[in-house]
């Protein structure tokens, strides 16, 4: 029987989790041209959000998007020709109806191409020499407004946008976004709240107040609850309530981790859940993430990981104690100055006045190392 959860990449309708209001906000706000800005940590189900909220507009309103992810693009070639792809990908139509679209908008009429890869995917691009980078850019980023401006509804994605900062094309990217008024949406989506804050709040950089800050709340423990015993039950086993809170009190309730939790769960489960199987699965969980946690540790200062112990424990307040001060060897400034740098790592986070672990595996992982 196929297993009713799923994690790993983009999570469709069948195994999609509630977000009912922010997926009315989004709509919302995509549909009236707002810009908007969505930070959320590393697996917590940001871009699935975004998808399942965009692919629900295609289908209700004739919406057409076009999904850009930075990660790993190194340069202002890269860069458009990314965009450039995208928004040809984005037409959904014959290759030669798209090349002609093309032709006669861009008014330096670059060579085109199209190439079929192995996986019979279409991948479109430009030629063009140095000297006309910018007015290429320039062309390229106007694309999707000439496109509304037909009457047709537009919304631009960013992912990983934190990732334009080493481009050089954040002034031009906002002086092109200001004049396309509300015939688009664009979504800036990004895990790196330390650049992704300093992007758009201070005053000298392009982005200052540009977007609506869209915040992405965790799913709460009875969405959850329903959610994975509906499942169980669908498929002929049995979950009790108590074992999936024991899950969201690991995972924090993050979407990522939590439907990796109830997947390998299902798959020892025969019946019904046991401790034994509870167990099971979270060490098998544990084991997988291992190396990448061990990694993350090694690659800390020592004043770093005496931080970190020192928020566990304490809970994240009152980080200031003389006595634990003492006990970690830590002085007043170099501890700000410590938590500061974490911070900008995206390895802590702080609400109101306390500090905490951004990845919930990542703190069971150091309390069991710390604890054992």
């Amino acid at each position: 029987m196929k297993n009713p959860f799923y994690y790993g990449g983009v999570v469709s309708e069948e195994y999609f989790c509630n977000r009912k209001q922010e997926i009315k906000e989004l709509k919302k706000d995509i549909l009236n041209g707002i810009n908007l800005l969505i930070y959320a940590p590393r697996r917590f189900g940001k871009t699935s959000l975004v998808m399942h909220t965009l692919n629900q507009l295609k289908e209700e309103k004739g919406l057409k998007f076009v999904f850009v992810d930075l990660m790993g693009i190194s340069s202002k070639e890269e860069f458009i020709n990314e965009y450039f792809n995208a928004v040809a990908q984005s037409l959904e139509e014959p290759i030669d109806k798209v090349i002609n679209f093309f032709k006669k908008v861009l008014k330096f009429k670059p060579t085109i191409k199209a190439v079929v890869d192995e996986y019979g995917q279409t991948k479109f691009y430009l030629e063009f020499t140095p000297e006309k980078t910018i007015e290429t850019l320039e062309e390229v980023l106007d694309l999707p407004f000439i496109y509304a401006k037909k009457g047709r509804k537009i919304c631009v994605v960013f992912d990983e946008f934190q990732e334009i900062e080493t481009l050089d094309i954040e002034n031009k990217l906002r002086a092109k976004i200001q004049h396309h008024s509300n015939l688009l949406s664009y979504l800036f989506m990004g895990s790196k709240k330390s650049i992704l804050k300093k992007m758009f709040h201070d005053k000298s950089r392009a982005f200052y107040k540009s977007v609506k800050h869209f915040q992405i709340k965790e799913i709460s423990e009875k969405e959850w609850i329903k959610f994975i015993k509906d499942r169980f039950k669908k498929t002929g086993k049995e979950i009790d309530t108590e074992f999936i809170k024991n899950i969201i009190s690991i995972t924090k309730g993050f979407p990522y981790y939590t439907q990796q939790f109830a997947y390998e769960l299902w798959e020892i489960t025969e019946k019904k859940v046991k401790e034994e199987d509870f167990i099971k699965a979270l060490n098998l969980i544990m084991q997988r993430e291992e190396d990448l946690f061990a990694v993350e540790w090694d690659n800390l200062t020592a004043n770093q990981k005496k931080t970190l112990k020192l928020i566990i424990e304490k809970d994240g307040k009152h980080l200031y104690d003389e006595k634990l001060l003492a006990k970690y060897e830590l002085k007043v400034g170099s501890l700000r100055k410590t938590l500061q740098i974490l911070m900008e790592k995206d390895i802590i986070d702080k609400i109101d006045d306390r500090y905490y672990i951004q990845d919930p595996l990542f703190e069971y992982w150091l309390r069991k190392k710390i604890y054992r």
